[in-house]
């Protein structure tokens, strides 16, 4: 053995011996792996061309590529301690996701206890994500996913907002009172951000699944709110097939919050008239999920009209067909295609937009 390999298998194992004196405590270290083949057919005026791509799941995939521990301690008397340290990568380059960060995805410590909810502090996921992801058939997921953002004219165009996370995020949430959930959040800007506030309320039972957010940043520079942000879905499970719809209105949009559920750096709309800076957003979306034995098909329709306060507006809608085959538990096979329309479809690079891919969890 070598000297500099005893200190290492000493650590792992106090560690381990550390887990095992302490039965009342888990840590689960969880992984999953999504590439996709994706072929881009660009619009007419869109400027760029078409071209195939190998993606990592987080691009229109069923998940982005991810590495995680999760640790609950059980404290007596129905509290738990927990944490979570996710990490994100690009599985097609092994480069690290959400722009290089160690644990990009989440990384939060907190309590939680069956009759009074949870408190978690960190870097999480904004309530929207969630209720977003009632929408659409594979959640935030595929080429059906009613997030995906658009490739306009050379400029990164959002659909539907989602952020999706945001940092130094202190999260309060009620326990299920009868089916009725409820959470808010708030993250302090800390001067180099806005501050970000929001809240969820959510119903489910049985086959019925309901919830609406609302989200806004507070600006560091005016104190005025803005990224006025409303998110509502749902969906009901019928057996033979699931429907799911949703909307979303954006108000008072403004660029470099640097927190919350708009983060982008363009707003800027090219479509056959003017090009305009659109500071409102609003869509919709409607879907349906059919099981089929060991597979699952889906199909939604996603629609949204950028505005500005002088009158300027246009559209972009995303038809989208997709389905999945369950090979096992953990691993799918999964195609889909996507097709733009409205008025923007000739000025955006995934006009069209074939894929097929593989997921793997653990």
């Amino acid at each position: 053995m070598t000297p500099a390999l005893k200190p290492t298998l000493i650590a792992a194992a106090a560690l381990l011996a550390a887990c095992t004196a302490q039965a009342q405590s888990s840590v689960v270290l969880y992984g999953l792996i999504d590439l996709a083949v994706d072929h881009y057919k660009a619009g007419s005026a869109s400027g760029a061309g078409n071209v195939w791509k190998l993606n990592d799941g987080v691009v229109n995939g069923l998940n982005g590529s991810r590495w995680g521990v999760r640790v609950s301690e059980d404290l007596g008397g129905g509290l738990k301690a927990n944490a979570v340290l996710e990490s994100g990568l690009s599985a097609d380059t092994g480069a690290l996701g959400q722009g290089g960060l160690a644990f990009g995805r989440q990384v939060f410590v907190g309590f939680s206890q069956a009759s009074l909810g949870e408190l978690r502090v960190g870097r999480q996921y904004i309530l929207s994500d969630s209720v977003m992801g009632m929408t659409n058939p594979y959640g935030n997921a595929s080429v059906a996913n009613p997030g995906t953002a658009s490739t306009n004219a050379g400029r990164n165009l959002p659909l539907w907002l989602n952020a999706p996370r945001a940092n130094n995020v202190v999260q309060l949430a009620t326990p299920n009172l009868g089916g009725f959930t409820g959470s808010v959040q708030i993250a302090p800007g800390e001067g180099t951000a806005d501050r970000f506030h929001g809240v969820k309320l959510g119903f489910g039972s049985g086959a019925l699944n309901i919830a609406a957010s609302y989200e806004w940043n507070e600006s560091r520079t005016t104190g005025a709110d803005v990224n006025k942000s409303f998110t509502f879905g749902a969906n009901y499970n019928f057996g033979p097939l699931k429907l799911l719809g949703g909307l979303q209105m954006n108000q008072d949009l403004a660029l470099g919050s640097g927190n919350g559920a708009f983060t982008g750096a363009n707003l800027i709309v090219t479509h056959a008239g003017p090009s305009f800076t659109a500071d409102e957003i609003n869509g919709y979306t409607l879907g349906v999920q059919v099981p089929v034995d060991r597979f699952t098909f889906g199909a939604n329709y996603t629609g949204v009209k950028y505005e500005n306060a002088a009158g300027a507006n246009a559209t972009l809608g995303k038809a989208a067909l997709m389905g999945w085959y369950t090979l096992s538990k953990s691993t799918f096979l999964y195609s889909g295609l996507s097709f733009s329309t409205g008025d923007l479809k000739d000025y955006i690079a995934e006009n069209r937009v074939f894929q097929a891919g593989i997921r793997m969890a653990w």
